[in-house]
């Protein structure tokens, strides 16, 4: 259950003191848009967008410090320390 998903990485972030963010850097209009998973990615920008499947970004970014660089955006993956 994707809500069930959610509600134990907040859960998790709280706990944690940190939190998963992957950036998304739109290299064209120097735009940065941040968020906590990659499917949230895809549910306000579209594969064509991005220039990466969801799944591909899903296998690329599994560990933080990652990155992904096209010549549409520059996504990394990294915490937020509250």
């Amino acid at each position: 259950d994707l809500h069930l998903s959610i509600r134990r990485q907040r859960q998790m972030c709280i706990r944690d003191r940190s939190c998963k963010i992957i950036h998304v850097h739109f290299l064209t209009t120097h735009k940065n848009f941040y968020f906590g998973s990659v499917a949230a990615i895809f549910k306000k920008f579209s594969e064509e967008e991005i220039g990466y499947s969801k799944e591909y970004i899903s296998h690329a970014l599994v560990e933080d410090g990652n990155h992904l660089l096209s010549k549409k955006v520059l996504i990394i993956r990294s915490r937020l320390i509250r």
